[in-house]
């Protein structure tokens, strides 16, 4: 009985400093020549360290809160659609705002494509890069919410 004892303890102090290890393991950032990003645990030339803000998964979310107040005073349907009207208006000119940095950025960046290697060509074909799927994101997210309306 004491060496079953002993041994299922002895697994249990294993399996909780294997898990330990794995929750210690450093992850490198690694950005390539072509813009491409690769997360790794091992150690890579130009990689940087990242840390990652631990979380517990077993935590129990906290009660649902009622996203209506019984309180609260109504608004009129006339002004509510003017709102509406006015958010879809501004929504529109950050669409298209949105549209023409993304058209220009991409002219750049093909521009850019086209001229001679330089020392910082790389940088700059990279920051252009992330900054034309910014707008891509931005363009996405404004046409979710203008299909909200």
């Amino acid at each position: 009985m004491k060496t079953g004892t002993l041994l299922i303890l002895f697994a249990l102090i294993l399996l909780s400093s294997i898990s330990q290890a794995i929750a210690e393991t450093n992850i490198y950032k690694h950005v390539d020549k072509d813009g491409n990003i690769t997360f790794t645990n091992r150690r890579i030339p130009n990689s940087e360290k990242i840390s990652i803000a631990s979380y517990s998964r077993n935590s129990e979310p906290g009660p649902a809160k009622s996203r209506s107040n019984g309180n609260a005073p109504r608004v009129k349907d006339t002004t509510q659609k003017e709102r509406d009207t006015v958010r879809r208006r501004i929504l529109q000119k950050e669409l298209s705002a949105e549209e023409k940095h993304f058209v220009d950025t991409q002219t750049h960046l093909d521009q850019f494509g086209d001229a001679a290697e330089a020392s910082n060509s790389h940088e700059k074909v990279v920051q252009l890069r992330n900054k034309l799927f910014q707008h891509q994101r931005n363009i996405t997210a404004l046409k979710k919410e203008l299909a909200r309306l």
